[in-house]
Parts: structure tokens; C-alpha cells; sequence
């Protein structure tokens, strides 16, 4: 497998097929807020010996005036900031809504992105199979099958060390305040730094463990829309692919790394250059958002007062704000998004062709000489 002849002919086909940018657009409107998307945080604790006992005082005492805090904003109904209790009932409703208007864009933002995935695979095998340049009707229409749903159940199987990772990190934070709370104050900083450890550990493993996923979700996709294979026999036939052609995925694996690192340089640069661009595109989004915007500032402003309205209104117009304005970086995501999935199915069909050429040689293989 020649990688620099796969890189080449993604290239081509980035900037030949173009009806692929529109799926690409989708996936970068909505891989971006999925949950492939990750945070990081840490803290730098410094132990000094007679430190231990005041460091555990402390914290207890930051636990302690929080909850007062909490307490008395819940008890006194936040008179202070101007908000009758009328108000908080109206913002309790307003906030179910917003939490039901982002789970329904959450569901049609998976669905666009599972379909997406599903037609891109779809249209670039089509084209290096027979040079067909499928429409976005049709490839939408291919897109929009059962395939999609294990590329999802797929998804989530790939995804569970996160989900372990998360539930571990929420268990291990109970525990701290547990032994923050507890009166034996050495053992509680010893315990925290046992469960510090440990987290970072697990952390360390889901790290590593995800990354080998992440690769063979690629694989597990593409045999599940290419072949049509369930859930099931996508895992086992893509994880025997690997298996069996580890160097050359290794490899293909490592340029895309490499890929990815000269992406990162190239990004930050294009966050420079495309200020001026990005100077009207803002421009066009607050344009559009006011229409929309200043019809919920005046349909909230029948339930509350004052500035209230015109903060809802705001977070609630912000996400097409956002990505009207930050238009020219979801079209460079794109691109990227897009020439991944090239290359990862022009590698899949490589490696499936070579592993149909193998049975061709082993007959040659077995041939035992004949004495005459």
C-alpha cells in the first residue's frame, strides 16, 4: 500500500467531487458539538508537612460557605437581583424549553451526522469504483438507511472507556468529599492522593485504549456500510482487517497523525488571516439573528421584565449567530473532516483489495514439484 498515492488521490478527489463539501459542511456543523468532543482540567496540589491540616480546613470551610451561599439563594427566592418569585417560575419553564429545544437539535444533528457519514463512504467507494459523481439527493437517500444506526450503535460501542472514564471521575469526586468531611484529616489527604493517582491513571489507560478505537471505528464503519454487515460482524470483520494488515494501517495511521499536527499549524495561521473575513461574516450573522432574535426577545418579554427578555433571547439566537459568524473556520473543518474520510476509504478498499489478491497466489504457493 503506497500512502503518499492514497494522500494524492484524496486530494483529487477533495477538489474534483464537490457535491461531497456539502456533507462535509454537515458533519462540520455537527461533529463539533457531538460527543466526540472533550474537555480537560487538573489541579497541582503542594503538600509541605504541617500544610496537610490547613489544607483540609480549607477546603472544608470552601465546601461549607458554598452551601450556604446555595442555600440562601434558594431560600430567599433572589429578591436582591430584582426577580419576583412570578419570574423564576416563568425562567424555570423557559429553561425546560431551552434544555427540549437542544435535546430535538441534538437528535437531528446525530441523525445528519450518522446519514452524512454513511453517504460520504458511500459516494467516494461509488466514484473510485466507477467514476460516478452521485447528487446530494441521491447520496442522502443512501445516507438515510439502516446503516446509519450501527454506524451510531457502533459509535457508542467505541465510546464506552469515556463513558467508564467519566463515571469513575464522578465516583471519585463523591469520595473526596467524603473524606474532605471526615475527621481523621490525615487519612483524608492521603486518600485524595491515592484517588488523584488513580485518577490520573485511568485516565492514562482511557487515553490510550480510545485512541486504538478511534482507529478501528474507521474500519468498523466502512465494513458495515461498504459490506452491509450488522453491528456484530462490522466489529469482527474490520478488527480481523486490522489484525491482519497492522503495518500498513499502523503506518497510514502515523501520516495522519503527522497530517494532524501540520493541520493544528495551519489552523492557527488561518485564524489569523481570516480575521478581515471574519469581520463581515460577523456583520451577516448579527443581520440574520436580529430578525429571529428580536421575535423572542418580544415573546419572552410577555412573562418577564427588564433585561431578563433580551438575555434569553441572546442565548437562545447564539448557536446560529455563532455559526454564521464563524463561517469561514466550519468550512476549513470541513475540508479536514472531509479529507480524513477520503483517506480512511480509499485505505479500507486498498487493504480489502489486497487481501483479495492473496488467494490468488497461495494456490501458486502450494504446488509441490513433480518428479518425472
Amino acid at each position: 500500500m503506497d500512502p503518499v498515492k492514497i494522500l494524492k488521490r484524496s486530494w483529487h478527489i477533495l477538489w474534483n467531487y464537490r457535491t461531497l463539501w456539502v456533507f462535509g459542511l454537515i458533519l462540520a456543523l455537527t461533529v463539533a458539538g457531538s460527543a466526540g468532543g472533550s474537555g480537560n482540567s487538573g489541579s497541582q496540589y503542594n503538600f509541605d508537612g504541617g500544610d496537610q491540616t490547613q489544607l483540609s480546613n480549607e477546603m472544608q470551610d470552601a465546601f461549607n460557605e458554598a452551601g450556604e451561599e446555595l442555600e440562601e439563594v434558594f431560600e430567599e427566592g433572589l429578591p436582591a437581583l430584582g426577580i419576583s418569585d412570578g419570574e423564576i417560575t416563568a425562567l424555570i419553564w423557559i429553561g425546560a424549553l431551552f434544555i427540549l429545544v437542544m435535546l430535538v437539535l441534538g437528535v437531528l444533528g446525530a441523525i445528519a451526522r450518522y446519514v452524512s457519514e454513511t453517504a460520504l463512504i458511500h459516494m467516494v467507494d461509488e466514484y473510485e469504483e466507477s467514476d460516478t459523481k452521485i447528487t446530494a439527493r441521491e447520496g442522502w437517500r443512501i445516507g438515510w438507511s439502516r446503516t446509519s444506526w450501527r454506524l451510531f450503535l457502533i459509535n457508542l460501542i467505541v465510546n464506552i472507556p469515556a463513558f467508564i472514564l467519566f463515571a469513575v471521575l464522578i465516583v471519585a469526586g463523591f469520595m473526596v468529599y467524603a473524606m474532605v468531611g471526615g475527621r481523621d484529616e490525615s487519612f483524608a489527604v492521603a486518600g485524595m492522593i491515592g484517588l488523584i493517582g488513580v485518577v490520573f491513571l485511568v485516565i492514562f489507560v482511557v487515553a490510550i485504549v480510545s485512541t486504538v478505537l478511534n482507529l478501528l471505528r474507521r474500519f468498523f464503519w466502512r465494513t458495515a456500510v461498504l459490506e452491509d454487515l450488522g453491528v456484530r460482524d462490522s466489529l469482527h470483520r474490520g478488527f480481523a482487517m486490522v489484525r491482519a494488515n497492522w503495518k500498513e494501517v499502523g503506518i497510514m495511521w502515523l501520516v495522519m497523525v503527522g497530517l494532524g499536527v501540520a493541520w493544528v499549524i495551519v489552523s492557527f495561521i488561518s485564524l489569523i488571516l481570516l480575521i478581515p473575513i471574519a469581520f463581515f461574516t460577523v456583520i451577516i450573522g448579527a443581520v440574520i439573528a436580529a430578525i429571529p432574535g428580536m421575535l423572542l426577545v418580544g415573546f419572552f418579554s410577555l412573562f418577564l421584565n427588564g433585561a431578563l427578555p433580551w438575555i434569553i433571547g441572546g442565548i437562545f439566537i447564539l448557536p446560529l449567530f455563532l455559526t454564521i459568524a464563524f463561517f469561514p473556520w466550519v468550512v476549513l473543518s470541513a475540508g479536514q473532516l472531509l479529507f480524513t474520510s477520503i483517506v480512511w476509504t480509499l485505505t479500507y478498499r486498498e487493504i480489502n483489495a489486497m487481501a483479495l489478491l492473496t488467494p490468488e497466489l497461495e494456490p501458486e504457493l502450494d504446488i509441490e514439484p513433480t518428479i518425472e
